[in-house]
């Protein structure tokens, strides 16, 4: 009895031990619980994101504007004559060399029509003549002077390739032209010209009609020796006028999908700075008021 009476006030005079770590716990959570979540600051918001918007743009808004400017001048700069062959460049148009297979022959001379120039030999003319239907080298008492059709003109040429004269509408003896010949008469060679009837001249100015045409050697395209290809190839190489490469470049296209692309986020942007810009405005100015009341 006396053992058990014993064990009975050791147990009731031992002292009880609590696990600290509760308490703590239970502490951070009321201090948690005890302080409030802070409110968001729509202000400071877009105020971050007006600055991370403004740097992503900045570049390509000071392009849009310099090359914006410059298009509007483009005329008065010369950026519409001036015209570019870069290779690279070029290849971001999906343009490349294209040397022409064929051209006419008529003496010693060749004339050969690439996309952009037309060559006598290894000249390239100062105008271009597009699609020509013939080309004759008429020698004779007048000289030598060589011809070039189109449907609805006739060129004049030195064998340097100058521009003697052009001839259309009243001063042809056809309205539409289909061919170009040569023939010979009384020794002396004469320029063949089919049109609704065939007309010849000797000096360009005067023509007779001709009935029977069966002598007229006509004028035919026919296969580029290698020598006349190595003259044709350096005026056959695609250019593309500054001004076009400007308008590609300020809307992206020259890139493709990636570059509209590109050009659209920057137009998103600018929306974009301009409202929240306008926005930080009026919230500046509405706290000043309400600042100066106090």
């Amino acid at each position: 009895m006396r053992d058990q009476n014993a064990v009975r006030v050791d147990a009731q005079e031992s002292p009880t031990f609590v696990d600290t770590s509760v308490k703590r716990k239970s502490v951070v959570n009321s201090v948690r619980s005890s302080v409030a979540k802070p409110k968001l600051n729509v202000s400071m918001l877009l105020r971050k994101w007006h600055q991370r918007v403004g740097l992503f743009a900045f570049v390509f808004m000071g392009w849009l504007g310099f090359s914006g400017v410059l298009l509007n001048q483009s005329v008065s700069l010369g950026l519409d004559a001036i015209r570019v062959d870069s290779t690279a460049l070029m290849s971001l148009y999906g343009l490349h060399t294209q040397v022409p297979e064929n051209g006419y022959r008529s003496g010693s001379h060749w004339l050969v029509t690439t996309t952009e120039n037309t060559v006598l030999d290894d000249i390239a003319l100062a105008q271009h003549i597009p699609s020509p239907l013939g080309f004759v080298d008429i020698k004779n008492a007048f000289g030598e002077t060589l011809y070039v059709a189109t449907s609805d003109k006739l060129t004049l040429l030195s064998p340097e390739g100058v521009v003697i004269e052009e001839q259309s509408g009243f001063m042809l003896p056809v309205g539409h032209i289909r061919n170009l010949g040569l023939i010979e008469r009384g020794g002396s060679s004469h320029l063949a010209l089919q049109g609704e009837n065939t007309y010849i001249t000797e000096d360009g100015l005067t023509w007779n009609e001709l009935n029977n045409s069966d002598d007229v050697s006509w004028s035919r395209l026919v296969d580029l020796t290698d020598e006349a290809i190595s003259d044709v190839e350096p005026f056959a190489h695609p250019t593309v006028a500054l001004e076009q490469v400007l308008i590609d470049l300020h809307s992206g296209r020259l890139f493709g999908l990636i570059g509209s692309t590109v050009i659209n986020i920057v137009g998103i942007a600018a929306v974009f700075l301009s409202i929240t810009g306008i926005w930080m405005t009026w919230r500046t100015g509405r706290m000043r008021n309400a600042r100066s009341k106090k």
